[in-house]
Protein backbone atom coordinates (compact mmCIF):
# COMPACT_ATOMS: atom_id res chain seq x y z
CA UNK A 1 0.00 0.00 0.00
CA UNK A 2 2.33 2.47 -1.02
CA UNK A 3 -0.16 5.36 -1.89
CA UNK A 4 -1.29 8.00 -0.05
CA UNK A 5 -5.12 9.02 -0.10
CA UNK A 6 -6.37 12.45 2.01
CA UNK A 7 -10.30 12.07 2.35
CA UNK A 8 -12.42 14.15 4.01
CA UNK A 9 -15.68 14.54 5.53
CA UNK A 10 -16.45 17.43 3.76
CA UNK A 11 -16.21 15.61 0.78
CA UNK A 12 -18.07 12.31 1.64
CA UNK A 13 -20.78 14.74 2.63
CA UNK A 14 -20.74 15.82 -1.00
CA UNK A 15 -21.00 12.81 -2.47
CA UNK A 16 -23.73 11.79 0.14
CA UNK A 17 -26.11 14.89 -1.16
CA UNK A 18 -25.59 14.00 -4.32
CA UNK A 19 -27.16 10.79 -3.94
CA UNK A 20 -29.65 11.56 -1.41
CA UNK A 21 -30.63 15.05 -2.35
CA UNK A 22 -30.25 18.14 0.00
CA UNK A 23 -33.67 17.61 1.52
CA UNK A 24 -33.26 14.10 2.79
CA UNK A 25 -33.85 13.83 6.29
CA UNK A 26 -31.11 10.87 6.19
CA UNK A 27 -28.81 13.38 4.38
CA UNK A 28 -29.06 15.55 7.56
CA UNK A 29 -28.28 12.59 10.02
CA UNK A 30 -25.56 12.33 8.57
CA UNK A 31 -24.76 16.03 8.37
CA UNK A 32 -25.08 15.83 11.65
CA UNK A 33 -23.38 12.95 12.73
CA UNK A 34 -20.61 13.81 11.04
CA UNK A 35 -19.78 17.43 11.64
CA UNK A 36 -20.29 17.23 15.22
CA UNK A 37 -19.04 14.30 15.65
CA UNK A 38 -22.01 12.77 17.22
CA UNK A 39 -22.60 8.72 17.52
CA UNK A 40 -26.05 8.81 18.43
CA UNK A 41 -26.79 11.07 15.12
CA UNK A 42 -24.55 8.45 13.04
CA UNK A 43 -26.09 5.09 14.47
CA UNK A 44 -29.55 6.59 13.83
CA UNK A 45 -28.69 7.34 9.97
CA UNK A 46 -27.49 3.54 9.91
CA UNK A 47 -31.16 2.57 11.82
CA UNK A 48 -32.60 4.35 9.10
CA UNK A 49 -30.85 3.26 6.22
CA UNK A 50 -31.54 0.17 6.28
CA UNK A 51 -35.24 1.03 5.67
CA UNK A 52 -34.16 2.33 3.12
CA UNK A 53 -34.84 0.43 -0.48
CA UNK A 54 -32.06 -1.58 -1.74
CA UNK A 55 -31.19 0.26 -4.45
CA UNK A 56 -30.18 3.42 -2.36
CA UNK A 57 -28.74 1.17 0.03
CA UNK A 58 -26.23 0.44 -2.18
CA UNK A 59 -25.49 3.74 -3.32
CA UNK A 60 -24.70 5.17 0.08
CA UNK A 61 -22.70 2.25 0.83
CA UNK A 62 -21.12 2.14 -2.22
CA UNK A 63 -20.60 5.90 -1.63
CA UNK A 64 -19.02 5.44 1.61
CA UNK A 65 -16.84 3.03 0.56
CA UNK A 66 -15.39 4.89 -2.72
CA UNK A 67 -14.73 7.88 -0.81
CA UNK A 68 -13.03 5.45 1.76
CA UNK A 69 -11.11 2.82 0.00
CA UNK A 70 -11.18 4.72 -3.45
CA UNK A 71 -12.17 1.11 -4.88
CA UNK A 72 -15.98 1.15 -5.20
CA UNK A 73 -16.35 4.66 -7.27
CA UNK A 74 -16.93 2.71 -10.37
CA UNK A 75 -19.52 0.92 -9.78
CA UNK A 76 -21.51 4.38 -8.99
CA UNK A 77 -19.67 6.33 -11.50
CA UNK A 78 -22.12 6.39 -13.73
CA UNK A 79 -24.91 7.66 -12.18
CA UNK A 80 -22.92 10.20 -10.16
CA UNK A 81 -20.47 13.22 -10.85
CA UNK A 82 -17.85 12.50 -8.34
CA UNK A 83 -15.16 15.26 -7.60
CA UNK A 84 -12.02 13.73 -7.99
CA UNK A 85 -10.82 16.23 -5.09
CA UNK A 86 -11.47 12.87 -2.50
Amino acid sequence: MSDIRVVTLECLLRRLEDVLGHNSLLYHRFVQGLRHEDEGCLSDAMVSLRLYPDEIRRMVEDTVMSWLFGARGDAIAGRLEISPQG
